[in-house]
């Protein structure tokens, strides 16, 4: 890290990762991710053709400035070509990307191998672009990519109201008169510069990657707009930096490639542990709402069951219910003795049960209130249903076990309103079936 060259590679591969980052989230949401691709592999005959053209007027076809323009030429003229393949005609988008991507690539591989035959580069001088190699970074080399990354930073910034706008709701966009077409073009210039940024740092082949891979990581963790481009930001600048370190430590390493394989750890840890979509925090958030369920299930079992034998407990003055038989319970809800059991325990470990000697439970104070209110939420949305939906009551009674938990306090304060319609009690309504049929 003392080393200049390794803190100039270092600062390059970052700020390629922050940029990709920030723009991939736009062209995800945009659902335009592979136009990116068509871009990345539209600048490879742009490589060929300045290589040639350098070559023609006396030099050695590696300069830098010709291969970057050339690059950016070629990349500007296959995005063009998607747009107007699809605004012209009537081929879908995945069409005209696909069309685009393979005509550029199968004329860039033409056109390496005529470049291949001259003294002057053999396609040497060429695959760094391919590639990428952060080593032969320079001075000046940093200095373009820092300009360039605050040129994309401010337009993001700048116009980020309008690609919100363009990316949730380009119908809407369109009706209110905003230029669509200018903010495709803004997004896909945006995308440009990545691509001839990242030709230095990971090649035009691997750019793609930390268009993609950052954002859709980032989508794991988060669901608003601003936290999703930092995450994307951050995970991308993170890639660079780990892949260039890995590139220059360990021999034979190619430094896009490395950057590309950072890029995919950190994709499969938010993938598992991401805490909005990571699928090991839906699987524990599915448990949860499931033991939830199970809990104000056995509630309301306890309630009606009691309630059927007369023995309604009181919301108010009553210390502890009657006790119930386990057994009555399985036949109740048609569960498993284990599932029942570890319902059981569940409200007991919240202090709303207590079990007798005999294994039979009771509902305490505290239980009796937690049940009032569970079979409350389930017969005013049962009375929803008989009102509104020509169902039998054992469908009404399935639909609303189904749907009972995810009603919040509007939806209640709704269901209330419906129910004094109807002439019914709102403290409890009454069961639209028989108790335990």
């Amino acid at each position: 890290m003392f080393d200049y060259n390794t803190r100039l590679v270092i600062l390059c591969a970052g700020l390629l990762g922050v940029i990709a980052g920030m723009v991939g989230v736009y062209l995800i949401l945009r659902k335009r991710s592979l136009i990116g691709d068509a871009i990345c592999h539209a600048a490879l005959p742009g490589l060929a053709i300045s290589f040639l053209a350098h070559v023609s007027v006396g030099g050695d076809g590696k300069n830098l400035l010709w291969l970057l323009v050339g690059a950016g030429l070629s990349g500007t003229a296959g995005s063009l070509a998607v747009i107007g393949l699809r605004r012209w005609s009537n081929l879908k988008e995945d069409a005209a990307l696909g069309i685009v991507l393979s005509v550029f690539f199968g004329i860039g591989m033409a056109l390496f191998s005529v470049v291949q035959q001259f003294e002057q580069g053999n396609a040497a001088g060429l695959e760094n672009f391919i590639l990428g190699k952060t080593a032969s970074i320079v001075a000046s080399d940093a200095t373009t990519i820092l300009g360039s990354s605050l040129v994309v930073i401010v337009a993001l910034v700048l116009f980020r109201k309008e690609l919100k706008l363009l990316c949730f709701d380009s119908l809407l966009a369109t009706s209110q008169g905003w230029p669509v077409l200018m903010m495709d073009l803004l997004l896909l210039g945006c995308v440009l510069i990545v691509v001839i940024v990242g030709a230095n740092v990971v090649g035009v082949i691997l750019v793609i990657a930390l268009l993609v891979i950052p954002p859709a990581s980032a989508r794991f963790w988060t669901h608003s707009l601003p936290k999703t481009i930092i995450v994307s930001a951050s995970i991308g600048a993170s890639s660079g930096i780990l892949g260039a370190l890995s590139s220059l430590l360990i021999d034979r390493i190619p430094s896009g490639a490395a950057i590309v394989l950072s890029a995919s750890g950190f994709f499969v840890f938010s993938m598992f542990l991401g805490t909005e979509r990571g699928l090991l925090w839906r699987a524990w958030s599915l448990g949860r709402q499931r033991r939830k369920a199970d809990q104000e299930h056995v509630l309301r079992a306890i309630f009606e069951l009691l309630e059927s034998q007369g023995k309604s407990p009181q919301a108010h003055g009553q210390m502890r219910s009657e006790p119930v038989v386990l057994s009555d319970l399985v036949r109740m809800r048609s569960w498993s003795a284990t599932r029942l059991a570890s319902a059981v325990r569940q409200i007991g470990s919240q202090g709303w049960t207590t079990l007798n000697a005999d294994g039979a439970a009771s509902l305490t104070a505290s239980g009796i209130q937690q049940s009032i209110r569970a079979v409350r939420r389930h017969r005013l949305l049962e009375l929803y249903f008989a009102r509104w939906a020509d169902l039998s009551p054992d469908a009404i009674d399935r639909g609303a076990d189904y749907t009972e938990h995810a009603l919040d306090d509007d939806l209640l304060a709704e269901l209330e309103k419906d129910a004094i319609v109807m002439g019914e009690s709102i403290d409890l309504p009454k069961s639209v079936h028989p108790i335990g049929s």
